[in-house]
């Protein structure tokens, strides 16, 4: 693979093209760049198999970058430092970062994880949720879902409740469709609770839109408008009140 590594800060860049030299042979770097500008000429003139790309830099941001195209043709991993919103739309768009300082295991980890899932039309599903999910208060419009065989991208107001199972979380989508994603509940508990999603329970996260009536019999429990019933746990009741006071 072809590469280019565009960061602002020379000890970022270095540290990256020596770890590529040493860990990854089938890598050639073609370029390094310091600038959103530099990097997109770079990308045009160049056409590389992978972008090692910046979060934060002096004229602008990776997503700017990725903003000037179209269509994105190049793989990409991000390297950024600890900055939840930037981290929070990686997760939902299933797109590889690498967290500042570089550490070469990560990097290994993220260049087989690339090898192994490159493909132009998942691809582009991703750069589509990554770039509409731009703010960490801002629920997006879509996220990436993933299963053994398939990546979906799936209208976040489609998804009617989540379940957990185990390591897996079961997506139940409006259209009647069933999702088995192997991520946990907690981490979309983290990525979409808020005014619309809830944890009603250690066990289920429900869309508020799709709530049809509030159940006081057998301690409480949820009706969901697919006519799913949900337990609410007794801590979350005054909760549950509040959000949907705010609901609409």
């Amino acid at each position: 693979m072809r590469a280019i590594i565009v960061d602002d800060e020379d000890a970022v860049r270095e540290t990256t093209r020596i770890f590529l030299e040493l860990y990854a042979k089938d890598i050639e770097v073609l370029e390094e760049c310091s600038s959103v500008a530099e990097g997109y000429e770079a990308i045009c003139r160049q056409r590389p198999d992978l972008v090692l790309l910046d979060i934060e830099m002096p004229d602008g941001t990776g997503f700017d970058l990725l903003s000037k195209f179209s269509e994105v043709t190049f793989e990409v991993i991000f390297i950024t430092g600890h900055n939840d919103y930037a981290i929070k739309a990686f997760k939902f768009s299933a797109v590889d970062y690498l967290l500042k300082p570089l550490d070469p295991e990560d990097l290994i980890n993220a260049l087989d994880r690339l090898r192994k899932n490159r493909s132009r039309p998942t691809q582009q599903l991703k750069w589509q949720a990554l770039l509409e999910k731009r703010a960490a208060d801002q629920l997006p419009s879509k996220i990436v879902l993933s299963d053994a065989d398939n990546l979906y991208l799936v209208e976040t107001n489609e998804i009617v409740r989540c379940q957990s199972e185990g390591n897996y979380t079961h997506f139940f989508l409006a259209d009647g469709r069933e999702l088995l994603i192997s991520r946990t509940l907690k981490e979309y508990d983290e990525l979409l609770s808020g005014d619309v999603f809830f944890r009603t329970h250690q066990s289920h996260l429900i869309n508020l839109n799709f709530l049809k009536q509030y159940s006081k019999k057998e301690g409480g429990y949820i009706v969901m408008k697919d006519d799913s019933e949900i337990p609410l746990a007794v801590r979350k009741r005054e909760t549950l009140m509040n959000a949907l006071r705010n609901i609409g």
